[in-house]
């Protein structure tokens, strides 16, 4: 007589086999994008944007957050982008980039662009 407390396939300790596959663990899926910032931030206009004689309250806004940011020398950082605006820029960029390893030229990039945070100021669009 077999032994109910044995150990063997056939006994009651025996694994249980069934025909239902491995429980897996479900495949995470990616957080959906914090779009809690989408419309509060002006979007960044493009390197061509920036250039003498251009008018607009972006780069006085620009300004102002460079100014906030510590980056003012006390010139004026108004709706006209100028010298004084590109050196605020590239005053930012060197502290994004120390040691001259990256796009410090006074321009400001799409990186250094969502650093600053520029509030918006432009209209939005249906898009945007």
């Amino acid at each position: 007589m077999p032994d109910p407390n044995s150990s063997t396939q056939d006994g009651p300790k025996a694994a249980r086999k069934t025909d239902e596959p491995a429980t897996a663990t479900p495949a995470t899926t990616p957080a959906p994008a914090d779009t809690s910032d989408v419309g509060v931030y002006e979007p960044y206009p493009g390197a061509e944007f920036f250039h003498g004689g251009r008018h607009s309250p972006i780069n006085a806004a620009l300004g102002r957050r460079l100014e906030q940011e510590g980056h003012g020398d006390g010139r004026l950082l108004g709706p006209d982008w100028t010298n004084a605006h590109r050196d605020a820029v590239a005053r930012f960029q060197q502290t994004l980039r120390p040691k001259g390893g990256g796009d410090t030229s006074g321009i400001p990039d799409e990186t250094a662009w969502d650093r600053l945070k520029v509030p918006r100021v432009s209209p939005r669009t249906p898009d945007a």
